[in-house]
């Protein structure tokens, strides 16, 4: 009798762990499609770049005036 009830308690935490991975699943498809994850890659690459070049001027202008 009790293990029944065992059985069913099993079954029934059983479907509650399957609705969750389905659910855990289902978060996983929202992420960004591997197109948009390369742009936005790309863009943050070219911004510090950007930055990086803009660092070396300003220090290159900085050390110019202070020679001139």
């Amino acid at each position: 009798m009790s293990s029944n009830q065992d059985l069913k308690q099993v079954n029934e935490r059983l479907d509650q762990i399957e609705q969750k991975l389905d659910n855990l699943g289902g978060s996983q498809q929202n992420k960004r499609s591997p197109g948009v994850r390369f742009l936005i890659g790309f863009g943050i690459t070219i911004a510090v770049i950007f930055v990086l070049l803009l660092t070396l001027g300003v220090i290159q202008f900085v050390s110019n005036v202070s020679n001139g």
